[in-house]
């Protein structure tokens, strides 16, 4: 290119000056030499400009004396001369204009190579893949043959790349400072650029051979003033310093970069070591864990070994005098029966190992399900009672379905355990003579409403020839009954439903249930009998459910002594048939087989606790005849004898009976049928009397209803100050049941009550008689003692209520008179003041009321509670403002206030609920995980380290230890002996109430828990 650029302005040189020979003197052919002087610029070196000048003005000046004459000489001499200045000016212009020129291109190519390598070892890049990219941008911006980069590592500096060298070439792996020439730049901090290497310096070459560069380019890099790296390069021949002047520019770049390349190596190596560190800690802590884990249950056994062997050796020291003499029989009775039993212990221990497997599935399954609907049971209920009254109607109707829903739940749950129960023949029946026409009409009751809103006619009738009455057990035909109509009710959109009860030729009674519904294909009538199987069983069936309805039906008919049969047609309907002997004859029924601990008497503490259960022989009673107008009388007795007894002695008096043998169902039937007066036993199978007791006082509904207690054990005080208006102890005199029930029927007659408020201050005495008013109710003024004694000895009072301080004695004195004078009669007595007693004046009262009935009431709404309870007022006959603090004193619950309750469950959910049951009544929870904690805080609470414990609640299955080991090491304290404990569990086995009673437990409940029965028990057993 420069060569054309010179050709050229020879060529322009040329021709001004053949035209001056030819065209006349004064002719401005001298303008033509500037075009050269300015192509000129053009020229890579700078002096070229000075060059084309001095060349135009030689020929300027030659051209001259040769040109034609033209104009005077002197004139074209001015001209020449102004050319020549021109020609220079311009040649000094373009000298520096080229400087410029190559002064920036240098600039920009080294930017380039600055930016260029700044991309090359940009990113996170590891420290040899950074050299290898750096050294090859560098070897290819500098066109380099060949190259090497070295980096400081410890006291020297070691080869991290190469470029176009061959493997065995002659080159150190690693040099130190001061080692030739690469050591040499290193400890001068300066850089090298040598022309004509010699043989033996770095080299280049391939498969076919290799050369030596031209030249050779030592460089150093640095960061912070310390030299980090050193670059080798050979160049081509003729390299000039530019390219030394590139390396010296960025050696702080490139060190800086391998600084950083270093550090982030450095941070990986750390990082390396650190999770290998970490997984070598945590592998170690895994097996520390494992070791203390098998040490613990080591020590454990050895414990547990130790005890049971100190315990053997002292049997065996005790009857080792017993073995060796009965030795030699032993032998031969063994003998004898190993022979005789060896087949048989086989058998049943392949029997007792399936039946507990399926046992403690039950027991798993019930805690696993009953759990956390225990929860959410409790917390609907708790909020659809909407104590706060923060609640709108539609949030407690919600609250009500949840309830509802977790109802139906529970529902499923019992199905299931129906029917393993039933297969595990441990499904206990209640025979007793029904009324079919009474039967009739309570299915038509259920299910006519729910037929009606589909459209669909239902009918429940008995045909001429079907009895009247018939023995068998009324709740599983129900639950057989319920399942066939509630199908067909769901299968058939349109028709009829209808129920018939008939005698067959064999005497035997059908129920059969027909409808005009879908139909069941008649391969599938023998499957739906199946558990868990359905007509339809697809995924996309039209009708929910379990599958194990018919099931149970099936089964429950086989243990009743009779069968179920199914006619059907698709398209036309079916008709389901529970076919029953007229009576139920226990020999021929399959019967379930009761535990045998079920019948053990338990061992008695000093709180009463539920009688062993007795054998299910059912007590007629009136409930299907009773009448609108009848007086009701409830007996609440376990022992069928006595129970017929009393309802003999009723009948007489013109009551009608309605009877129940357990706790529960006895609460139930006060709450159902509310009667008139109640006979209730302490002694019950489930539950002690007091429950329920407690819980019909504590329900508004009931609160009112008379309950006389006819009862073995002693608990005359505490059911006495729970309301009971009497209390007879077993046996009993007929005379005496006789009078009784005469006093209940003077109860029930009786309008008027009559109140004796003992006060001195008239004022406060108007007050209570204010708070106490009702059309029923009246009441009586004494302001002292002298005067309150004279009333007792000539009239009779239902209640009393009683102030302290009285002007002529005390109102302890008072008591202490009533108590020792038999003359006087006097009724409870309710000690109403303001202040906390002393200590001596609570013993003072403790000491009277073994002989009088004495409660306390600090306040006016609890007062008409205790008043309005002793009085037997009904709840709903009294003025609002009245019912209101009657609610008011209910939720704020006497028995529990500021009582201590140790709440011992692993199940966050159920402490919960738990807590949210008992705080609102003025109770405080404290909670243990397990056993372990619970026993850690009840020692606690003995030693005085924290509040004293007044009742436990005790969860049978937790981590760590049980609620019934928790309980007996309870039990083996002298701590421990006296102190309440209710058992909670969500197993649901027969024999689960026994273990925990055995344990020493005081009572049981079943998850999911009833709030109500709950609340009884806990007042029932909490410490008075």
């Amino acid at each position: 290119m420069q060569a054309w650029l010179h050709a050229a302005l020879i060529l322009l040189l040329a021709l001004p000056f053949a035209a001056d020979l030819i065209f006349p003197l004064g002719t401005a052919v001298w303008v033509a030499y500037l075009l050269p002087v300015v192509l000129s610029y053009a020229a890579a070196r700078s002096q070229l400009p000075l060059f084309v000048a001095a060349g135009a003005t030689v020929l300027m000046i030659v051209g001259m004396p040769l040109a034609p004459a033209g104009v005077d000489p002197q004139v074209a001499i001015t001209n020449r001369t102004l050319a020549c200045l021109t020609c220079w000016t311009l040649a000094i212009v373009g000298l520096f204009f080229i400087r410029n020129r190559v002064a920036i291109a240098r600039e920009e190519w080294m930017q380039g190579g600055q930016v260029g390598l700044a991309k090359a070892v940009g990113g996170e890049q590891p420290l040899d893949t950074l050299a290898t990219s750096a050294l090859t941008f560098l070897a290819d911006y500098l066109k380099a043959k060949a190259g090497a980069l070295y980096i400081a590592n410890g006291e020297g500096f070691r080869r991290y790349a190469t470029y176009a060298v061959p493997a065995h070439a002659p080159l150190p792996e690693r040099f130190d400072v001061g080692d030739g020439l690469l050591g040499q730049a290193v400890a001068d901090r300066r850089s090298f650029l040598l022309n004509d290497v010699p043989d033996g310096y770095l080299c280049y070459g391939s498969a076919l051979g290799q050369a030596k560069p031209e030249s050779l380019l030592i460089a150093t890099a640095q960061a912070d003033g310390v030299i980090n790296a050193v670059v080798e390069l050979g160049l081509p021949k003729g390299a000039d310093a530019q390219a030394l002047a590139l390396l010296e520019r960025i050696a702080g770049q490139l060190g800086v970069a391998i600084r950083s390349g270093k550090y982030r190596a450095r941070l990986r190596e750390l990082l390396e070591e650190t999770q290998q560190q970490a997984e070598e800690l945590q592998a170690q802590s895994e097996e520390l864990r494992a070791n203390n884990e098998e040490l613990e249950q080591q020590s454990r056994h050895l414990q547990e070994s130790a005890a049971r062997l100190e315990a053997q050796q002292s049997e065996l020291e005790q009857t080792n005098s017993q073995l060796e003499e009965q030795a030699r029989q032993l032998e031969i009775q063994r003998d004898d029966l190993t022979r005789a039993q060896h087949s048989l212990k086989n058998q049943a221990g392949e029997l007792e190992q399936a039946s507990r497997y399926k046992s403690e599935f039950l027991a798993n399954m019930s805690h696993e399900l009953r759990t956390p609907l225990n929860s959410l049971l409790i917390m609907a209920r708790l909020l659809a009672e909407n104590r706060g009254g923060n609640l709108s109607a539609e949030q407690v109707r919600h609250a009500e379905t949840i309830e509802t829903s977790g109802n139906d739940l529970l529902a499923l749950i019992n199905d299931i355990l129906d029917i393993s129960k039933i297969e595990a023949g441990k499904l206990e029946l209640q025979p007793r003579c029904m009324s079919i026409p009474a039967l009739l009409e309570k299915m038509d009751a259920i299910f006519a409403p729910s037929a009606q809103s589909k459209g669909l006619a239902f009918s429940a009738r008995r045909t001429s020839e079907a009895p009247v009455e018939m023995e068998s057990d009324p709740q599983r035909i129900e639950q057989v009954l319920k399942n066939f109509l509630s199908n067909a009710i769901k299968f058939t959109d349109s028709g009829s439903v209808a129920l018939e009860v008939d005698r067959r030729a064999d005497g035997r009674v059908a129920f059969t249930v027909r409808d005009t519904g879908v139909g069941i294909p008649a391969e599938h009538q023998q499957l739906i009998f199946d558990a868990f199987r359905q007509a339809d069983g697809t995924v996309s069936r039209k009708y929910g459910g379990t599958g194990l309805g018919l099931s149970i039906s099936r089964e429950l008919a086989r243990l009743l002594g009779g069968e179920v049969e199914v006619q059907s047609v698709v398209g036309e309907g079916s008709a389901f048939r529970l076919i029953l002997p007229e009576r139920y004859d226990g020999a021929a029924a399959v019967q379930a087989d009761l535990p045998r601990s079920a019948e053990l008497v338990r061992p008695r503490p000093s709180n009463p606790k539920p009688a062993r259960r007795r054998p299910n022989v059912m007590t007629q009673d009136d409930r299907e005849q009773l009448s609108g107008d009848a007086r009701v009388i409830l007996i609440v007795e376990d022992d069928p004898v006595f129970a017929k007894i009393l309802c003999d002695v009723a009948h007489e008096l013109n009551f009608q009976c309605l009877i129940a043998s357990t706790a529960d169902e006895g609460a139930l039937m006060a709450r159902q049928y509310v009667p008139n007066a109640v006979i209730l036993d302490m002694n019950l199978p489930d539950h002690t009397g007091l429950s329920v007791l407690d819980r019909i006082k504590r329900d508004v509904r009931t609160r009112h209803i008379p309950v006389h207690v006819v009862s073995v054990d002693d608990d005359s005080q505490a059911a006495l100050s729970s309301g009971a208006i009497g209390y007879l102890f077993k046996p009993v005199k007929r005379d005496a049941l006789v009078e009784m029930l005469e006093g209940l029927e003077a109860r029930m007659s009786q309008r008027l009550r009559r109140v004796l408020v003992v006060e001195d201050d008239a004022q406060q005495a108007e007050s209570v008689k204010l708070l106490l008013a009702s059309r029923d109710v009246e009441t009586v003024e004494a302001h002292s003692a002298a005067q309150c004694f004279d009333l007792l000895g000539r009239e009779t009072f239902d209640c009393m209520v009683l102030d302290l301080n009285l002007p002529d004695a005390s109102g302890l004195d008072l008591l202490e008179r009533l108590s020792a004078d038999e003359a006087v009669g006097f009724p409870p007595v309710i000690v109403y003041t303001g202040r906390d007693l002393a200590q001596e004046e609570e013993m003072r009262l403790r000491r009277y009321s073994k002989s009088i009935i004495v409660k306390g009431a600090k306040s006016p709404e609890r007062l008409l509670d205790e008043v309005t309870l002793f009085l037997h007022q009904v709840v709903s006959d009294l003025p609002e403002p009245q019912q209101a603090l009657i609610v008011k004193s209910l939720n704020r619950d006497a028995a529990l206030d500021g009582r201590e309750i140790l709440v011992v469950e692993d199940d966050i959910r159920n402490v919960y609920a738990l807590t949210s049951i008992f705080e609102p009544h003025g109770a405080k929870v404290r909670i243990a995980r397990n056993g372990r904690e619970a026993l850690q805080a009840l020692d606690e609470a003995a030693r005085g380290l924290s509040n004293v414990v007044d009742l436990v609640l005790m969860d049978v299955m937790m981590p760590e230890m049980d609620g019934l080991t928790a309980t007996r090491e309870i039990r083996a304290q002298p701590w421990g002996k006296q102190m309440p404990i209710i058992a909670l569990t969500a197993k649901a086995m027969a024999r689960d109430q026994q273990d925990c009673l055995d344990a020493g437990a005081n009572d049981y409940l079943a998850k999911p828990l009833d709030v109500d029965k709950l609340l009884s028990l806990t007042r029932v057993w909490m410490p008075r």
